[in-house]
């Protein structure tokens, strides 16, 4: 048995669980934590990075972004129910993207405290229903098992944040613990045999399969896996710009689907076999349904999905289980009953699915060279300029809305871990995200794309101030069409009255607030700059310095 502070068991478990960087934001109940990691660090023992935001959405966002690159779970630490509450809409986006956080806060309301309903206040409502867990540490009660807790619910399938809050006094108090281990994981069930055989059955059945992902690419084994399941079958593939699920210019990749969906749903009405692996709708925009005689085959590790089933509608064959395993699996067994026949078919469909989408391929080249003329700025020609610039193990932060379609078209991503993009609703993920995701990766160069609206709820000042004190620089590029897109198109429908009340002009100065937070900034409105402009922004990153490149834009 061995003595320690409370503080010092929150050490421990951290370096029990992988957790190899905190991001916070202080208040006095944080100091002990962070003396704790300090007198570590001093003694030479192991302890993780701590990184100081500014606000605490931009400490949840960037947790966020560090663990799609790092995998890893994620501790944050916030002051008590006003840090709670500062949190906003980042819980939401890390319980729609599935992240192992452990959100952590003190407990200091008073005993004697009642809501509206004259119940006792519970600081767990603030975030329940966002969380896969909350708990209150009671006096009495083991906060080692607690915490330990904490990161088994948080870090076992499907993952998500959980919220501990705690006395201040538990962090002080001394205890006897015998053994500090990692959390144990619940793991999910081996695919069934019998299960895969009927999918494959099916699956040689199809005449025009399709398969639909959107966060398969979180494990980036299954990215090579896909990729010989597609050929296998020969089915065209959907993939979602939540993670890089499947190479961008694969044959038979049909684009990265937008933010709207709407490039993928003619293929999807017209599909007779839909295989979905770990797929959600897309958050802002009601689904297409499939056609009433389309079979579902969906593997996932989430069915729930928020409480509704996929279009409303339970699977033809579902598979609950982990899509690493089952995806080879799938593809071995087809491999075991194709015949000649069905063999010589699906060569035929691949070719013709390679044809058609090469040469939407090509239209979308000539789009975004086409547009290089236009003023203002085309999203079109910025994403195809992006494109130019980055290489292939460059990590793109995606939160485009209104342009999420020329992102799509535009920008290709073909290694796993180099596209990573928010699931929820919330505007003003990707700057915090990009500063995780540089923290996870700092020899990579990590490009976020945004609106203006995401730049400014983003928290650049919060966010950008870590980056240049931590030296761990990303660019930022704003699509910045001076309003909020998709509210102006509602009023140019029946409102047009309104459209004002839906612009941001005169567009605030970001270059200037940029370069006030120790960054390049600049803004450009000519689209034969937009290139070299680039170039210069990620010279800078490279040469550590974080940039924000402010793009006027249509």
């Amino acid at each position: 048995m061995a003595l320690f502070e409370g503080s010092e068991i929150f050490v421990e478990l951290l370096n029990a669980n992988g957790v190899d960087c905190i991001f916070y934001n202080p208040g006095f109940d944080v100091v002990p934590l962070l003396s704790a990691i300090a007198r570590y660090k001093a003694a030479g023992k192991p302890a993780p990075a701590t990184i100081m935001c500014l606000d605490e959405f931009s400490a949840m966002n960037a947790a966020h972004g560090n663990y799609m690159i790092s995998g890893r779970p994620q501790v944050v630490l916030v002051h008590a129910e006003l840090g709670t509450q500062q949190v906003g809409g980042a819980i939401q986006q890390a319980w729609w993207g599935r992240i192992p956080l452990i959100l952590c806060a003190a407990n200091m309301v008073s005993p004697e405290r009642l809501n509206w309903k004259e119940e006792p206040y519970d600081p767990g409502a603030m975030v329940r229903n966002c969380v896969k867990w909350d708990h209150q540490v009671g006096r009495n009660e083991s906060f080692y098992e607690a915490l330990n807790q904490a990161f088994q619910v948080a870090d076992s399938d499907p993952k998500g944040p959980v919220y501990l809050c705690y006395p201040v006094d538990t962090l002080l108090k001394k205890v006897e613990i015998q053994t500090i281990k990692p959390a144990a994981k619940r793991t999910m069930p081996e695919p069934n045999p019998a299960i895969l055989n009927s999918a494959a059955d099916l699956l040689l059945r199809a005449e025009n399969p399709l398969v639909m992902t959107s966060y398969s690419g979180r494990d980036p084994r299954t990215v090579a896996s896909l990729i010989a399941l597609a050929e296998t079958v020969g089915a065209r593939v959907v993939t979602s710009s939540v993670r890089m699920n499947f190479p961008s210019d694969h044959p038979l990749c049909a684009n990265l689907e937008p933010t709207d969906g709407m490039q993928s749903k003619p293929y999807f009405l017209s599909s007779d076999i839909l295989l979905v692996i770990d797929y959600d709708i897309p958050y802002a925009y009601p689904p297409s349904l499939p056609n009433p005689g389309t079979k579902i085959i969906h593997v996932d590790i989430d069915f729930v999905k928020q409480g509704t089933p996929l279009w409303n509608r339970r699977a033809d064959i579902p598979i609950k289980a982990d899509s690493a395993k089952v995806i080879p699996a799938l593809t071995h067994m087809v491999r075991t009953k194709i015949t000649a026949e069905q063999s010589q078919r699906i060569h035929e469909r691949s070719r013709k699915i390679q044809d058609e989408n090469l040469k939407v391929r090509e239209g979308y080249l000539a789009l975004g060279k086409s547009a290089g003329d236009k003023k203002p700025i085309s999203p079109e020609w910025l994403a195809y300029c992006i494109n130019q610039v980055i290489d292939e193990d460059t990590i793109v932060v995606n939160q485009t809305i209104m342009p999420s379609a020329s992102v799509a078209r535009q920008i290709s991503r073909t290694r796993p871990g180099t596209l990573v993009a928010c699931a929820g609703g919330t505007i003003g993920w990707a700057l915090g995200a990009a500063l995780g995701a540089k923290v996870a990766a700092p020899d990579k160069l990590v490009v976020s794309l945004m609106g203006d609206g995401a730049f400014v709820y983003g928290g650049p000042t919060a966010t950008l101030w870590p980056a240049a004190n931590y030296k761990v620089p990303f660019l930022s590029v704003i699509f910045n069409n001076q309003a909020y897109g998709a509210i102006k198109m509602l009023f140019q429908g029946a409102w047009k009255e309104g459209i004002k009340d839906s612009l941001i002009l005169p567009s605030p100065d970001y270059a200037t607030t940029a370069q006030a937070c120790g960054a390049y900034g600049r803004k450009v409105e000519d689209p034969q700059v937009v290139l070299p402009a680039l170039e210069e922004a990620i010279a800078q990153v490279r040469r550590g310095k974080a940039a924000v490149l402010d793009v006027r834009c249509s």
